[in-house]
C-alpha cells in the first residue's frame, strides 16, 4: 500500500529491461560462442574498470551498471 503507482511502474521497466537485456545478450553468445567467452568476460571486465575509475571515493554504481553486469554475468561461468 506504500508504494505509489509510478514506482511500481519503474520497477516493472527495470526489471522488464533486465529481462530483455539478458535475452539479447544470451542470444548474442549463442551466435558467437566461443570456448571460453572471452569477448564477453573483457567488456564485462572493461565496464567494472570504467566504473571504478569515476571520480568518486567509492564507485557508484548507477542502475544500468547494475543491470548490464548482472545480465552478462549470469552468461560467464561461475569460477570467472
Amino acid at each position: 500500500m506504500g508504494r505509489t503507482l509510478a514506482t511500481q511502474e519503474a520497477q516493472v521497466r527495470v526489471s522488464f529491461s533486465y529481462v530483455l537485456l539478458r535475452w539479447l545478450l544470451e542470444l548474442i553468445a549463442q551466435r558467437v560462442r566461443s570456448s571460453e567467452l572471452k569477448d564477453l568476460e573483457i567488456i564485462v571486465l572493461r565496464h567494472e574498470v570504467a566504473i571504478l575509475r569515476r571520480k568518486s571515493r567509492r564507485p557508484a554504481m548507477t542502475v544500468v551498471d547494475r543491470l548490464f553486469l548482472s545480465a552478462a554475468s549470469r552468461l560467464l561461468p561461475r569460477a570467472r
